[in-house]
């Protein structure tokens, strides 16, 4: 039991991180790796504001959001948007250069010591043997919350359904006079807020250091490839699914391979269901 509990606690985070992506990935049609940069950003940048400027961890925690909403927006604007005509493959070395430098950056920045946000709840429920820090369960419920508002926007608004539009067929869409650009910038400013929403979730309950991004968005890409392309909820699902592999395997296999155990969980989804498990439902 206690194993379910920290698997859906981590896998929250992998979940808000993965159904950033998706928007990402459905509208723009760009492999980010860099896309855990603003998950690192969020995660480390209350540390710094709170011990430097004495700021309130709310104020703290928004303003680390907040620099991942910039940052994303400054990856579509300066450039994804200019490199557009560029093959897939030359968009994805940009955003593993991108990954690299970045994280080379905040390594510079602020070092590669873990840390922690201060001042989280320290509160822990002891229900049947079990610990369940209220941290914890902040994560799930705020995941599970911006998951439903990101899905309602995207059904429910006129940029939503841009975007869907935007999803289905890229040129028929700006052939109908749709803004692409702009929702470009919108995806990418909505899927990394979504990350740094991660990244501000996970420096209150986990350890988060400088050169994390890498691994976060290898995660996500993770994440979406066995939930299946184009699914919000899949995305969602995923991601606690992903922490629970790892949570049980470090527990009843190796702690040393928690990180491996989602790659073959991924090879052996993609070789029984190659669309992915929640492929049908990729129109969400």
């Amino acid at each position: 039991m206690q194993d379910l509990v920290n698997g859906l606690a981590q896998g929250a985070i992998y979940s808000l991180a993965g159904v950033g992506l998706v928007l990402i990935f459905s509208v723009v049609r760009v492999p980010n790796f860099a896309h855990g940069e603003p998950v690192m950003v969020a995660a480390m940048l209350p540390v710094t504001l709170m011990a430097l400027f004495n700021m309130p961890l709310a104020l703290a925690l928004v303003l680390g959001v907040v620099a991942a909403i910039a940052l994303g927006i400054f990856f579509s604007v300066a450039i994804f948007s200019r490199l557009s005509k560029y093959p897939e493959v030359s968009l994805l070395i940009i955003s593993l250069a991108l990954v690299v430098m970045i994280s080379s950056l905040a390594v510079m920045f602020w070092g590669d010591a873990a840390r922690q946000t201060p001042g989280s709840p320290s509160t822990v429920l002891n229900w049947g043997g079990v610990r369940i820090p209220v941290m914890w369960i902040i994560i799930f419920f705020m995941a599970l919350a911006a998951t439903v508002a990101l899905d309602a926007f995207i059904r429910y608004t006129t940029p939503g359904r841009a975007m869907r539009a935007m999803a289905l067929n890229p040129f028929a869409a700006k052939l109908m006079g749709i803004p692409v650009a702009r929702y470009h910038a919108l995806a990418f400013g909505i899927g990394s807020g979504l990350a740094g929403v991660a990244g501000a979730l996970f420096s209150l309950a986990f350890a988060v250091q400088s050169s994390m991004g890498a691994a976060i968005a290898l995660k996500a890409f993770i994440v979406i490839i066995f939930a299946g392309m184009g699914s919000i909820w899949g995305a969602f699902a995923g991601g606690l699914l992903l922490g629970l592999v790892e949570s049980y395997g470090a527990s009843y296999l190796s702690s040393g391979y928690r990180d491996t155990f989602g790659f073959i969980f991924l090879l052996g989804v993609l070789l029984i269901k190659p669309n992915g498990l929640f492929a049908r439902r990729a129109n969400g």
